[in-house]
């Protein structure tokens, strides 16, 4: 556990394949490092006492592809990770909801000692997000059981939302398997659109965008600034009930900690000057997460003995251009009967320049909830 977040699966030296793997590693390396040397004049021995530190530095902290990608985190948001980078979608807490008030008519309880899933479970029941934090034009949720059901869900998302991009829903439910489904839609709009160019991020150029002009230099508020490497900035939209946040220098571990730095400063607003600069990458997103920690653990629910979740997933898709911002977020939950198979000073020009690791934060603007969250630590989002 560090800074309020719990990995559950890990690609780094730290889990006990990625130990087991180092240590194997380092035992063969020395073996063949004192063999060597036997034969070797002073320079060389130099040469490969450099590469065997190289290596043990870099070889036992290499990702591991055969581990599982997602990691979930423990806390409010129970984000993921993908690709290196952080993301949460609030859909899952308003399924949840809708399965605890429709279905169950309490919080869902697991007969389980997993101590992994009681936590998730705790915080699906103590939910962060709500349909309050979403107008109604933006968001479908329905729940009950058997194929009817799911031909509703199907159709009914479909003629709310013309655009939506995920395909209809098919899984075997019976009569007496329930299945509770949440979606919600946004699309935003800059009041200008931005310039486009190639930025620095990290040690990459990618796809990005610009304030070249004054009035797109109006488009961005500075909400707080302490240097150009910690800032969080509000792009201005069309629609004045929704709000985009950048902040960048934040602990890219702690989701809790930006979201608060952002309703405390929120209000705060000031210009760009003219002699300061904006710039952000083009980002691309399309997630899908399987929440395997809790199917297939009993219900302990009265009346739901027998039940457990058969599958519980959601897909994300987000993109974010000159233009604006779009973000997809459907959860599914299914339960079925038994266990089943799942799937002041002189002013100095501020460089508001998104070019190191930053948060991106969407939520209405009379709501201290976001609807959505993303981590950006790597350019595997950018084109």
């Amino acid at each position: 556990m560090q800074n309020g977040v719990c990995k559950l699966t890990s690609r780094s030296c730290l889990h006990p394949r990625g130990l087991m793997n180092q240590k194997t590693y380092t035992f063969v390396f020395l073996i063949l490092f004192f063999v060597t040397l036997q034969s070797m004049g002073k320079y060389q021995i130099k040469i490969m006492g450099l590469i065997l530190v190289s290596s043990l530095i870099f070889g036992g902290c290499t990702r591991n592809d055969s581990m599982p990608e997602l990691t979930a985190h423990l806390g409010k948001y129970l984000g993921s990770e993908y690709k290196g980078n952080y993301v949460w979608g609030g859909a899952m807490n308003l399924a949840w909801t809708e399965l605890n008030e429709n279905i169950l008519h309490e919080k869902l309880k697991l007969k389980t000692n997993d101590i992994v899933a009681l936590k998730m479970v705790d915080a699906f029941n103590n939910p962060v997000f709500s349909k309050k934090d979403l107008d109604e034009k933006s968001y479908y949720v329905k729940s009950w059981s058997g194929q009817e059901t799911l031909k509703s869900i199907n159709g009914e998302s479909k003629a709310k939302f013309p655009s939506k991009s995920f395909g209809d829903l098919s899984m075997p439910l019976s009569p007496t398997d329930f299945i509770s489904y949440a979606y919600f839609l946004k699309e935003i709009e800059y009041i200008r659109a931005f310039d486009q160019k190639s930025i620095w991020f990290g040690w990459h150029y990618v796809e990005g965008f610009y304030a070249k002009t004054k009035e797109q230099k109006a488009n961005v508020n500075i909400i707080h600034y302490e240097n150009d490497d910690k800032f969080i900035v509000n792009l201005r939209l069309k629609d004045e009930k929704d709000n985009i946040f950048l902040a960048k220098g934040y602990d890219m571990g702690d989701p809790e900690n930006v979201v608060n730095s952002i309703n405390k400063d929120g209000q705060t607003i000031e210009s760009m000057d003219d002699s300061d600069t904006f710039a952000a990458p083009k980002l691309h997103l399309d997630h899908h997460r399987e929440y395997t920690e809790l199917t297939q653990k009993p219900f302990a629910n009265k009346g739901f003995e027998q039940y457990s979740i058969a599958q519980m997933f959601e897909n994300i898709k987000f993109d974010m251009d000159e233009k604006g911002a779009r973000v997809e977020n459907e959860a599914v939950i299914s339960i079925t009967l038994g266990i089943s198979p799942i799937s002041p000073e002189p002013k100095k020009p501020k460089n508001l320049l998104l070019d190191k690791p930053y948060w991106l934060i969407m939520q209405r603007r009379d709501s201290k909830n976001p609807y959505f969250i993303l981590g950006v630590k790597n350019p595997e989002l950018m084109r």
